[in-house]
């Protein structure tokens, strides 16, 4: 994999908002004059990372908050730098089971380690996974949480973030609308590239192993492409996309997962 750097791989969005792919997953900055919010925050072992692009996005100091799309290892690794530093982190109330460790829907060596068996690009992942801290445990105290619940339209903190829930990659899954500036951080609702399938810069799903629900994760994809109006998809793995001025964009059915002849959510002929 190419070296990550904050020069290739810090895109400013336009509207204050920075994407930031990183080595494993992406989180994204959003600036209002000299607050900011951040949205997910990658593994435990990016925490370099997460501050190097801080920078390079023009934000200083902490951020006003941290809003978690879900509670998987590699989109929370860093918060307790910020839960120490008195930041408030907020999540959709039905995710907090997740943030703090009473309920568990993520994959784990159980199902990512006989794949890497068969497939390089299970391998890859589960290596990388590893490397950057994807067995440590992540869980934090309720009383460091903020929740919102479903008729919370938006978010009074930088960027102005307005909550899609998206249930079925976890219970809590949420993404976020960034107020008006048409970008929608989807967190892993919808993808666009990861290790373990054959396509980047197309939307589609996570293999099947990822979901807590695969049925409800394919309903939130579709119905967030083709229900939630925005112009550029900011995953939460795999490069940003634009939508065509008239058009929707639509999950790609010819993405196949490295499953090593196991079927995975984009061999689903459902989806």
């Amino acid at each position: 994999m190419t070296r990550w750097t904050t020069a290739a791989n810090t895109l400013d969005l336009g509207s204050g908002t920075t994407l930031v792919t990183g080595p494993g997953s992406n989180w994204l900055i959003l600036r209002d004059g000299t607050s900011y919010t951040l949205i997910d925050c990658g593994y435990p072992g990016d925490r370099d990372l997460v501050e190097a692009s801080i920078d390079a996005a023009g934000a200083t100091g902490l951020p006003e908050a941290v809003v978690v799309t879900h509670a998987h290892g590699d989109h929370i690794g860093t918060l307790d730098r910020y839960i120490a530093a008195g930041i408030p982190v907020h999540c959709a109330a039905a995710e907090v089971p997740n943030l703090t460790g009473t309920a568990r829907e993520q994959i784990g060596p159980r199902e990512s380690l006989p794949r890497a068996v068969t497939s390089l690009g299970w391998a890859t992942w589960c290596l990388h996974a590893l490397r950057a801290g994807g067995l440590k445990d992540v869980t934090v105290e309720g009383t460091a949480l903020t929740p919102f619940n479903e008729a919370t339209e938006v978010l009074d903190l930088p960027g102005s973030p307005r909550p899609v829930a998206t249930s079925g990659h976890t219970s809590g899954h949420t993404a976020y609308l960034v107020g008006d500036t048409g970008i929608l951080a989807a967190g892993d609702a919808v993808v666009t590239g990861h290790r373990t399938t054959t396509a980047s810069g197309v939307p589609h799903l996570l293999p099947e192993p990822f979901h807590h629900d695969l049925d409800d994760a394919g309903t939130a994809a579709r119905a967030l492409l083709s229900g939630v109006d925005f112009d550029v998809l900011a995953p939460g793995h795999g490069p940003h996309v634009r939508v065509p001025t008239g058009r929707r964009l639509t999950i790609d059915r010819n993405v196949r997962a490295r499953t090593g002849g196991r079927r995975g959510a984009a061999d689903d002929p459902r989806r």
